[in-house]
């Protein structure tokens, strides 16, 4: 089963020129090639199964959309 989730960057806007971007795997150190879907406002991963995002501080906000 599948895990979807939403992150967003309280103090800016994300860079739309590559995809994944580096903050994914910071993210999530088990990423390999994940479903990613990315905006200026927010990046949507599908991780095939439950992960736990790592810290990167309060500007960086990781929200479980689907289970």
């Amino acid at each position: 089963m599948s895990t979807t989730y939403r992150i967003t960057y309280l103090a800016g806007k994300f860079d739309t020129s590559v995809c994944p971007p580096a903050i994914v795997a910071a993210l999530f150190p088990a990423f390999d090639g994940w479903p990613v879907s990315l905006s200026e406002t927010e990046i949507l991963v599908t991780a095939p199964t439950p992960q736990t995002p790592a810290d990167l501080g309060p500007l960086v906000k990781v929200e479980l959309v689907s289970e």
